[in-house]
């Protein structure tokens, strides 16, 4: 009786065992998709910047044809422009 609870107890900590060493062996597949996933989602940031520039330069570019709403959204952004300039000149001042 002692001797069948025993070998029942070694069965079910093998099982447990081998349960464990195949989670550890997902655990580190997920760790290094993540990894992977981490490298893929900074490459992505980065490329939205660049994107955004660009669009940035595409609107200024296109600024001087003759769309008005182009040419507003550029002179609105030198008007920011000058005022940063302004305000940096008069922190200088200080």
């Amino acid at each position: 009786m002692l001797l069948n609870h025993i070998n029942s107890l070694q069965e079910k900590t093998s099982i447990l065992l081998n349960k464990l060493d195949k989670l550890k062996e997902i655990n580190e597949s997920l760790e290094s998709q993540n990894i992977n996933l981490a490298k893929v989602n900074k490459d992505l940031e980065t490329k939205i910047k660049i994107v955004k520039a660009q669009e940035k330069q595409l609107k200024l570019v296109t600024a001087v044809n003759e769309d008005n709403s182009d040419k507003q959204y550029f002179k609105n952004k030198i008007d920011y422009l000058i005022k940063e300039i302004d305000y940096c000149i008069e922190r200088i001042s200080i």
